[in-house]
């Protein structure tokens, strides 16, 4: 038994990959003073595998408020993206099967808020990643003789 090759079938993860972007968005007013505050909510991602290419699809929730002749405002837009994320581990290529697991390691957040006029120039930060899980193959090699007595524990698992 010793020094034979077992093949063992498991789920791991095969390839991932992130990705921290900063886009510029551009809103306009028909009246506006100043700019008072700019908050995102309701951000909501998924993985996606297209044509061989990975990415996390989204949208969030931009609250722009600020003012005019001394009175506040609040105008809410919803913004769409997509982030195309370069896989940096390639074990195998990718399967229709295998399981993407997006994730946000931080939540997007306004950097930069300038008024230009009556255009609002909006910085927003990103930071997304990606991990593909899929089925895999790894070969053990058994160091175990046959006159070697196990100790095992019947109620290691339950």
């Amino acid at each position: 038994m010793a020094g034979q090759l077992f093949e063992i079938m498991t789920k791991a993860t095969i390839s991932k990959g992130a990705k921290k972007s900063i886009n510029k968005y551009e809103f306009t007013m028909d009246q506006i003073d100043k700019i008072l505050g700019c908050w995102i909510c309701h951000h909501r991602y998924q993985g996606i595998i297209k044509n061989e290419q990975t990415m996390i699809e989204g949208d969030f929730d931009i609250h722009l408020w600020y003012s005019y002749q001394n009175d506040s405002f609040l105008s809410k837009q919803q913004i769409h993206y997509t982030d195309y994320i370069e896989l940096s581990k390639k074990e195998r290529p990718i399967k229709d099967k295998d399981e993407i697991i997006a994730d946000c390691s931080h939540l997007p957040k306004c950097i930069d808020a300038k008024l230009s006029g009556k255009t609002m120039q909006i910085e927003i930060e990103r930071d997304m990643s990606l991990k593909i899980v899929g089925d895999t193959t790894i070969l053990v090699e058994s160091k175990m003789d046959n006159e070697q007595e196990l100790d095992i524990n019947p109620d290691f698992i339950t």
